[in-house]
């Protein structure tokens, strides 16, 4: 299961940008953008590219963060993956 809402907060607070300035950069309308932060909505690939592209989080890097990990046998290796990327998001900012 992806936790996608999580993530999508997680990497715009990285990078310091509020719902306001997301919606206009990724053309995603703001209320929607809160509904799937909030896990209400599930949005579709094409809205999370550019959601990705207005944060300049590449999708797959993303979809890593968003991917929990909890029963992988791979936990160890996913989340050194993921701190490694959080921290070059916040690098990218």
């Amino acid at each position: 299961m992806l936790s996608i809402g999580t993530t999508l907060k997680e990497c715009r607070e990285l990078k310091g940008i509020s719902l306001g300035q997301l919606a206009k950069a990724s053309g995603v309308n703001k209320s929607y953008l809160s509904k799937i932060e909030n896990n209400k909505r599930d949005p579709s690939l094409t809205s999370l590219n550019s959601i990705c592209e207005a944060i300049n989080v590449p999708l797959s890097i993303f979809i890593l963060l968003a991917e929990n990990t909890a029963n992988d046998s791979f936990s160890e290796i996913t989340e050194l993956l993921k701190s490694t990327a959080r921290n070059v998001i916040g690098e990218r900012s």
